[in-house]
């Protein structure tokens, strides 16, 4: 295994010298986006019993807030490295159950010019995240379907099963999700089931609610949407595979602090 992986380390770096590398001006930050790239990979590899080995689709890069707007706003710049994941993990001889999605998240604990990239497995095909109307929801109110086998990815090793028509999230012992972060609020954000898929609010939060890097008041979630409450990211899934499923799950009012391993990139991250 790790012949391929030095295989697809070799071969985004090369893909991102010849394809992107004008992007990057502070050295050889190509390569080492290549390098934490395959970390994240590495760490969700999903390689069963006899069947093929199947990467990640879903990749969560996090980077200074003063460096967010830059990747935001160099869509060609996510497409191809999305695209070059896709194209290395094949030649490799890896499968992906969609094709890899790249997704940011603000990160004021980094120093400007650093990222740190985690990797997640989700089944369901990964799109766009999408507003809804007032008028919408004022329609569907009676229509609160439960998305089924929904999920939040917490801390990157956690799921936080989806159960209920309305999830009250924040810091507040109370919420059905309690995030001990100071950067959260008390009450920040809920999710309420609405004609079969989950809309998040922000409940007039102080750090603000985001999701895959644009502030909103209200979005309905699609898989591999990473939501930022104030800095602390949670990706939205569902169909949970088998390897987010050997994670450890999340119960109702089980309070999660911020892993101190995880914020210096010793886990399913890396920070440069």
């Amino acid at each position: 295994m790790m012949d391929k992986l030095d295989q697809i380390e070799k071969r985004l770096q090369s893909l991102l010298e010849g394809g992107i590398a004008h992007f990057f001006t502070e050295g050889d930050l190509q390569n080492q986006l290549a390098h934490q790239l395959v970390l994240a990979m590495q760490s969700s590899l999903s390689t069963g019993n006899l069947g093929p080995i199947t990467a990640p689709n879903l990749y969560l890069i996090r980077v200074h807030p003063s460096r967010n707007d830059y990747w935001q706003n160099n869509r060609i710049l996510m497409d191809d490295l999305a695209r070059f994941i896709h194209q290395a993990g094949l030649e490799a001889g890896l499968t992906f159950k969609s094709p890899p999605v790249i997704r940011l998240s603000p990160d004021s604990d980094l120093p400007p010019q650093g990222f740190r990239i985690s990797a997640s497995m989700l089944n369901e095909p990964i799109g766009e995240t999408a507003s809804i109307s007032p008028s919408a929801l004022l329609d569907s109110e009676d229509t609160a379907t439960i998305p089924p086998n929904a999920f939040l990815i917490v801390n990157g090793d956690r799921n936080f099963l989806l159960t209920l028509p309305v999830v009250n999230i924040g810091r507040r012992s109370e919420n059905h999700l309690v995030l001990d972060d100071p950067r959260v609020s008390r009450s920040h954000a809920q999710l309420r089931a609405i004609r079969g898929r989950y809309v998040l609010f922000d409940l007039g939060s102080t750090g603000g609610t985001m999701v895959n890097g644009q502030r909103v008041s209200q979005h309905s979630l699609s898989p591999g949407d990473v939501i930022s409450l104030a800095g602390v990211p949670l990706i939205y899934g569902q169909d949970l595979s088998s390897n987010t499923a050997d994670t450890d799950t999340v119960h109702l009012n089980q309070v999660i602090k911020p892993d101190p391993q995880k914020a210096n990139g010793q886990v399913s991250g890396a920070d440069v």
